[in-house]
């Protein structure tokens, strides 16, 4: 099979598009851009880009780029362009993957300043790796700089799993520098973190995450809302256990009340399979944690030893659920469970899960704040 011609550039490049974030080919208007982006402090702490750095350098960069694209091997890059709040189209970074053979590439990408803590580059590395997938590709690797915390979130994000470190294993203009690595498989939930196992004594249970979310479709239609609601609250939920411990995750830190970050997520795991399983589509699901004996297990029972899998078991009931729902064909009709002896449909169902974790997600708030004074939507 022949690459792409060179002089077909950029015409030869597929466009990605999430709704929010749009992978494109590069252009000459890129140049101002690109060299902002890489004479960031933060580019030149953990890359490799050459300093100082230039429009010349940038115009190179642009005709390496379309040299790339027309070998069947070569580097596959594009441009990240999200819209700002006044609505106008801005460069946001760059993206790539590099080939390897047998189905693997690896992945490297960088966002201009202006375009970080929006949630840009887990969008763009979602499409990147589902367009290598779709390609036929089986998995993509990860190296960063041992350090590098900002871009492991977001590898993270897109279901990354961490393999260990590489003792002086990346070039560096200072030097060989600890490399860490991480890939994801064809097979893998670009949608969510990796699970883990038990954490250590201190060990974060739930890494920081990018913070993805958005205000979705302003326009959208009924159901459309009412999913997007939904699934950016469960996301909240992620964001704001984020980086505690399992000790922190249990502690009861608003007295007299004995509710915890963990006892919140446990209950809101119960609430997943009880509405979209058990009510839903009648379904006869086992309990998780609370019992006709023990109704507030949920919150009671919380223990640092099971944190990380009691996270685990939420994130798999939200997948299972987000399933449920979706192959219920319509809001009105009647769903196949009852909820006291009384007919409901989806459409209420999604309204009251959107209106139980707002509730909980106070408590959250609260919870998140007296245990180490993180505050925040």
């Amino acid at each position: 099979m022949t690459g792409p011609d060179a002089s077909a550039f950029p015409s030869c490049v597929p466009e990605l598009s999430d709704g929010v974030v749009r992978l494109r080919a590069h252009r000459e208007g890129d140049v101002e851009a690109i060299v902002a982006q890489c004479i960031d402090p933060q580019m030149v702490r953990w890359t490799t880009v050459p300093r100082p750095y230039g429009p010349d350098a940038a115009r190179s960069y642009l005709a390496m780029i379309a040299q790339a694209w027309s070998r069947d091997d070569g580097q596959r890059f594009w441009a990240i362009e999200w819209v700002d709040d006044a609505g106008n189209p801005r460069f946001g970074g760059g993206i790539d993957l590099r080939p390897r053979g047998s189905g693997s590439a690896e992945v490297g990408y960088g966002l201009h300043p202006d375009a970080r803590g929006r949630g840009l580059m887990v969008r763009a590395l979602r499409l990147a790796c589902q367009w290598w997938f779709d390609s036929g590709g089986a998995r993509v690797y990860w190296f960063a700089n041992a350090g590098n915390e900002p871009s492991w979130r977001v590898a993270r994000a897109c279901g990354f799993t961490r393999h260990g470190d590489l003792p002086g294993y990346l070039p560096h203009p200072d030097g060989l520098a600890d490399a860490w690595v991480a890939s994801v498989a064809a097979d893998d939930d670009l949608t969510r973190p990796a699970g883990s196992g038990a954490a250590s004594a201190g060990e974060v249970v739930v890494a920081e995450r990018e913070d993805s979310r958005s205000d979705g479709p302003m326009l959208g239609g009924e159901r459309e809302l009412l999913e997007h609601w939904l699934d950016l609250y469960r996301e909240s939920v992620l964001l704001k256990i984020a980086g505690l411990d399992a000790q922190a995750l249990c502690r009861r830190a608003v007295p007299p009340s004995t509710l915890s970050l963990l006892g919140v997520v446990r209950h809101l795991s119960e609430v997943e399979s009880y509405w979209l399983r058990c009510v839903l589509h009648d379904e006869d699901v086992p309990d998780l944690y609370a019992t006709r004996e023990h109704p507030d297990a949920d919150f009671d029972d919380v223990d640092p030893a099971n944190a990380a899998r009691d996270i685990a078991t939420y994130e798999a009931e939200v997948r299972r659920c987000r399933a449920e729902a979706a192959r219920w064909p319509d809001l009105d009709s009647p769903v196949l469970g009852r909820r006291g002896g009384k007919e409901l449909n989806l459409r209420w169902i999604l309204t009251h899960l959107i209106e139980e974790y707002a509730r909980h997600l106070g408590h959250l708030d609260l919870l998140r704040e007296a245990t180490d004074g993180r505050t925040g939507y």
